[in-house]
């Protein structure tokens, strides 16, 4: 599963891996802004691949504006897979719990 996961990722992202990999921003001091990135200008789904790779650590950000490719976290398909899992089994708890305090009538929303 972890296979098919970090495949579907790497279609998803490989243009990306490819350009920061053109810039050579594989490191903290190699990081490059978004305008380097995008020398044609950031679209909608552009800026949303940058979030969905940053939240996956694929991506990491360098103080304010700099960013750069970790290809190690990018390699590993079950490390961002366990995240995800993790995530969704959080979400999963947190919302059975408020359904139940909501029926104890602790919570009402």
């Amino acid at each position: 599963m972890a296979k098919n996961y970090k495949e579907l990722l790497d279609g998803a992202f490989v243009e990306y891996y490819d350009r920061f990999r053109e810039l050579n921003a594989l490191s903290k001091e190699n990081a490059v802004t978004r305008a380097e990135l995008f020398p044609n200008g950031e679209s909608f789904i552009d800026r949303d691949r940058m979030h969905k790779m940053l939240s996956m650590e694929i991506v990491k950000r360098v103080g304010i504006n700099r960013y750069w490719l970790d290809e190690k976290r990018a390699a590993d398909g079950n490390g961002v897979l366990k995240q995800r899992i993790i995530l969704v089994v959080i979400a999963l708890v947190l919302g059975v719990t408020m359904g139940m305090l909501n029926r104890m009538g602790i919570l009402n929303f």
